[in-house]
């Protein structure tokens, strides 16, 4: 149907007849030549993507057009549930943007052009291509790791660079992102699962707060987060002195999880289950699972997270808060300098929550502010803010030759920048710790150890990430 009615479009063009008369469309130079909720593309006014058309900072014409895919809902579902992490996580760019406009890149200020997934990764693919062809953007901020790969099959052909706060699926260390170019433009602020799972594993095999399992169940969402690190856990479990038993099981993105729990529950009985998912179905989960005969806290049955069920929705219902009560889980840990500090204090102060209680506050926010930093090496050193000179920008904030690393605070973004603009590399710490990126556009990083305790997620320990 819709080639059909691209042809009918077509056949207007050609007998030369007005589009507002002969197919109910209008012509434009700009969008400001459409309505409210159209923009102008390719010479037509057609409606803008659904979850787009939110701007945030500058709304001048010559500022910085980049764009931001996030997703703020849980589906595309008319009545969907806010996603707190990632409001959260939106509301600590929104906080870097800010100081950023304060201060300015050389001369210019940022326009964030907003777009809602909707947790959907074929909605991000056609909003990418809305934010590349329509609106320019030279960078695109993204969330997730389905959601990113799907960015990325828009943004790389095109030149744009990507850069992600919580992609961590092992596939895009390996991606083709360079487009013919000398550097990836992909980028992420969050570290490989990899690393999590790899730590997962060990904590499993060693450590007495987990129990020493025998036998381990891993419950994973089906999609390229869930498989990669149920994949790097089990090969981890099977390597080494110490080997554990267990056995994976998938179930798919809000949809149906009570098959999976069965096989774990009458199938494998495990001593702990690993559950990794977001937290919607994680709070679906764990109310089915108490009323499981071998996975309710009452048979003995523990449970351990992955990074992305820590999230306060999970605690906000009753009976899955009492079932996730005194275990642990994993997450990208927080940094601990003088950059971390100083954003909590300020994203406390402005949102009247602690970053710390979400997962990939703090990455949110050094995105947004590297963003900016590769923004000003463009602008610097070649008077044009393109995804390929931003990329090359970025890999100047991890090769300075001083032994002192520079914080990412708000009062040294201007010294930051004004050293890229120059052409000069400079060593990073940012709210989520060094950023030392290697040649494949990411960077090693501890991971979490927390506890759900009462309605909050503590931090126990940090772990560093193992060979």
């Amino acid at each position: 149907m819709r080639a059909l009615m691209l042809t009918g479009v077509l056949s207007v063009l050609a007998t030369g007849c007005s589009f507002t008369t002969a197919a109910g469309l209008d012509q434009c130079e700009t969008s400001a030549d459409c309505g409210g909720d159209q923009v102008c593309t390719k010479g037509v006014c057609l409606p803008q993507p659904t979850g787009c058309g939110t701007l945030h900072g500058s709304t001048d014409p010559n500022a910085i057009q980049m764009g931001a895919l996030v997703p703020l809902h849980t589906s595309t579902e008319e009545n969907a549930s806010i996603d707190e992490s990632d409001e959260q996580a939106l509301n600590a760019v929104l906080l870097a943007l800010e100081e950023v406009n304060q201060r300015g890149i050389g001369g210019k200020q940022i326009a964030l052009h907003f777009c809602d997934t909707g947790n959907n990764a074929e909605r991000t693919k056609k909003q990418a291509e809305w934010l590349v062809d329509n609106k320019k953007v030279a960078a695109v901020l993204t969330a997730g790791s389905s959601q990113t790969l799907a960015a990325a099959a828009v943004t790389v052909p095109r030149g744009v660079l990507t850069m992600s706060y919580s992609a961590t699926s092992p596939e895009l260390t390996s991606l083709p992102d360079t487009s013919g170019g000398p550097v990836g433009l992909v980028w992420r602020t969050s570290a490989s699962d990899a690393i999590q799972g790899s730590v997962i594993a060990d904590l499993l095999r060693s450590d007495s707060r987990l129990g020493a399992p025998a036998k381990v169940g891993i419950l994973y969402v089906d999609d390229p987060y869930g498989q990669g690190l149920f994949n790097i856990i089990s090969e981890r479990l099977n390597t080494g002195p110490t080997r554990v038993a267990h056995r994976g099981y998938a179930y798919p993105r809000r949809g149906d999880v009570k098959s999976a729990l069965e096989q774990l529950d009458m199938t494998y009985d495990p001593d702990l289950t690993v559950l990794m998912g977001f937290a919607d179905d994680a709070t679906t989960i764990l109310k089915e699972a108490s009323t499981r005969t071998n996975l309710k806290r009452e048979s003995g049955h523990r449970w351990f997270f992955s990074d992305s069920v820590k999230d306060k929705a999970l605690l906000e219902d009753n009976v899955a808060a009492g079932q996730a009560q005194g275990f642990y889980g994993t997450a990208p840990a927080q940094g601990t300098g003088q950059a971390f500090n100083t954003f909590s204090s300020r994203f406390s102060d402005k949102y009247k929550k602690n970053p710390a209680e979400y997962s990939y506050t703090s990455n949110a926010y050094d995105a947004m502010y590297l963003m900016a930093l590769s923004a000003a090496y463009a602008q610097g050193t070649a008077n044009a803010v393109t995804g390929a000179k931003m990329a090359e920008g970025l890999t100047k904030v991890s090769s300075g030759t001083s032994d002192t690393n520079t914080q990412l605070t708000n009062s040294n973004f201007t010294y930051l920048s004004a050293e890229l603009a120059a052409g000069r590399s400079v060593n990073v710490d940012g709210t989520s710790g060094p950023l030392d990126f290697n040649a494949a556009g990411e960077a090693s990083a501890p991971v979490e150890l927390w506890q759900v305790q009462d309605r909050s997620f503590v931090t126990i320990t940090n772990v560093q990430p193992p060979q």
